[in-house]
């Protein structure tokens, strides 16, 4: 039988083209094709919940239907919250939600919302607030149990090994703590019950230096220059991270004083910051991080505001109305010169936001 050769050139033809579909297929392949998270495109509202009935939950707005959704902790997990959340921060794709009443922390995958751990102690998380970590370890602001006169006597911060999770330590703290961040691999403890931020190392759990701000610091912002500020009843103090000593100090003035619900706008050049109480209207209030005055002129005022936050993505502002406590609450979305955009309904007393 006679077989016909192929020309030589038509051979290489052929395995360069199939050389090519080969590459094509492998490129492929290799891209992230996983999937986003029903929740990595939104805002997370966090509702605090009414103390006595410990309701708290976490609402979601989402970016591309522009439609927000009630209790998705339990819609995810089949059961309820059941805690007042007082914070919930992000840290290598996990959110932690703090929760007093309840005493724990709730671990959750953040796209999903799903619970992959619920974190307590008796002994050592009572009464926590707030949540940073620095690598695999976190860390918990807690006031402690409460002394038969409301006092808060034995304040401390719960360290938690975020592998097993499960709290291995816990650091007496000299007053009662709010706020912590993580910035440059130390901890920064606003303490609420004196006019100091504790510094602690995060391998040892100690605290290795106090620094001195202003009255009753609540918050810690980090702005654009990689500078604290701590949000104080008395002012703003801002904090170089790398010598722990206050650089300037923004006082309160008569009619201008912080309550402590505080954030930075996109860039992180200025606070946006509350004013008021809550038998008083509260208002909104821009200081730029240069300035060495407080502003006195709001730029936005209405009763029951008991959160804020900034969308990173347009620099809008977003507010927490708790409607006075009385059923659900309403979120108040407004530009940075405190025109409106809208309103979108959230749970029990929202009081903060997670930007994803």
């Amino acid at each position: 039988m006679l077989t016909q050769k192929l020309p030589t050139q038509k051979l290489t033809h052929r395995f360069m083209l199939l050389l090519f579909w080969l590459l094509l297929a492998a490129c492929s392949s290799n891209k992230d094709t996983t999937p986003a998270g029903k929740y990595d495109n939104g805002v997370v509202i966090i509702n605090e919940g009414n103390f006595s009935d410990s309701d708290g939950e976490l609402s979601f707005w989402n970016r591309s239907t522009q439609q927000a959704t009630q209790q998705i902790f339990q819609l995810e997990n089949q059961r309820p919250f059941a805690g007042i959340i007082q914070s919930a921060r992000l840290h290598n794709n996990r959110v932690y939600a703090v929760a007093n009443r309840a005493d724990k922390v709730e671990v959750l995958e953040a796209g999903s919302m799903k619970s992959v751990a619920t974190i307590s102690d008796a002994a050592r998380l009572i009464n926590p607030q707030d949540f940073a970590a620095v690598g695999n370890r976190g860390f918990v602001s807690c006031w402690g149990p409460f002394s038969p006169t409301f006092s808060r006597d034995n304040p401390s911060l719960a360290v938690i090994d975020l592998q097993s999770n499960q709290i291995v330590n816990s650091l007496r703290l000299p007053a009662f703590p709010q706020g912590i961040l993580a910035v440059n691999n130390k901890i920064f403890v606003a303490l609420a019950g004196a006019r100091n931020v504790a510094v602690v190392n995060p391998e040892t759990a100690q605290i290795e230096a106090s620094i001195e701000v202003l009255q009753s610091p609540q918050r810690l912002l980090l702005d654009a220059n990689n500078r604290i500020w701590a949000v104080c009843s008395g002012g703003f103090a801002r904090i170089n991270p790398n010598t722990n000593q206050v650089e300037a100090t923004v006082a309160a003035s008569a009619t201008v004083r912080p309550n402590g619900k505080a954030t930075m706008n996109a860039d992180r050049t200025r606070i946006y910051f509350l004013v008021g109480g809550f038998n008083t209207p509260q208002s909104v209030y821009e200081l730029p991080i240069t300035a060495s005055a407080m502003p006195t002129t709001p730029i936005f005022s209405q009763n029951n505001l008991y959160g804020i936050g900034c969308d990173p993505q347009d620099g809008s502002i977003w507010l927490a109305d708790n409607n006075g406590f009385q059923g659900n609450g309403t979120i108040i979305h407004i530009r940075p010169d405190g025109t409106r955009i809208g309103t979108l309904p959230a749970g029990r007393a929202p009081n903060g936001f997670l930007f994803r």
